[in-house]
């Protein structure tokens, strides 16, 4: 059974995408970038699913540091965001060293990803087996289609899990961003306040030693 490390520091996220990929794959977890460079090294997963915006390394950090390790440096990543321009800020379009895919993502989009790019990953390690490589992925082409209404309207239950799960997420990390940026805008607004009561203090201050100057003046004579 084909190996997929799923690192992200959503624990929703790392579950849900074991849900899906449970019965095809054997799933293995990693909680940020850190664990996760360690868990690839320790066990060479087919295929690699990176969050981009974690803590301590974000994504295309944590790719870099796996592409050093030589026994890693072919496998197959997909970058998942619900921020693309947040990758992009990194890495300009087109996408070259992974493929990306973005929250919210249904089920069965994320499980013919993951298809597609192992059977590329398989074709271009022996490209003189081509033939073999295609008769299993027919194979099993044939036992999705004879699997029944239950086992396509699971499927269907799935992807709205996948997409609500996705979802809550992406709003909440929009919504930290969007705080963060407000607060900026208020610390900001403080700091001209501050200016401002700074050089009212100062202009006062002139003006009492004006005075009290004055009053010295006064007193001498």
């Amino acid at each position: 059974m084909k190996k997929v490390l799923v690192i992200d520091d959503s624990i929703m996220i790392r579950k849900m995408v074991k849900g899906i990929l449970t019965e095809k794959y054997e799933v293995l977890e990693a909680n940020d970038g850190k664990s996760g460079l360690e868990a690839a090294r320790q066990s060479h997963p087919d295929l690699i699913l990176l969050d981009f915006v974690m803590p301590k390394y974000n994504g295309y950090q944590t790719l870099q540091a796996i592409r050093r390790i030589d026994a890693l440096r072919e496998t197959p990543v997909i970058m998942i965001s619900g921020l693309k321009e947040q990758v992009t800020e990194h890495v300009p379009e087109p996408f070259t060293e992974f493929d990306f895919l973005e929250k919210p993502f249904e089920a069965e989009v994320l499980i013919a990803r993951i298809q597609t790019l192992l059977l590329a990953s398989a074709a271009s390690a022996a490209p003189s087996a081509e033939a073999p490589i295609a008769a299993p992925r027919t194979a099993e082409m044939a036992s999705l289609g004879s699997s029944g209404d239950l086992q396509t309207l699971m499927a269907r239950f799935t992807s709205l899990e996948t997409l609500l799960v996705q979802g809550i997420e992406n709003l909440i990390q929009r919504e930290v961003v969007a705080r963060i940026g407000q607060q900026e805008s208020e610390l900001q607004a403080l700091h001209q306040k501050v200016d401002r009561l700074t050089q009212q203090i100062e202009h006062q201050n002139k003006g009492l030693m004006v005075v009290l100057r004055e009053i010295k003046a006064l007193r001498g004579q």
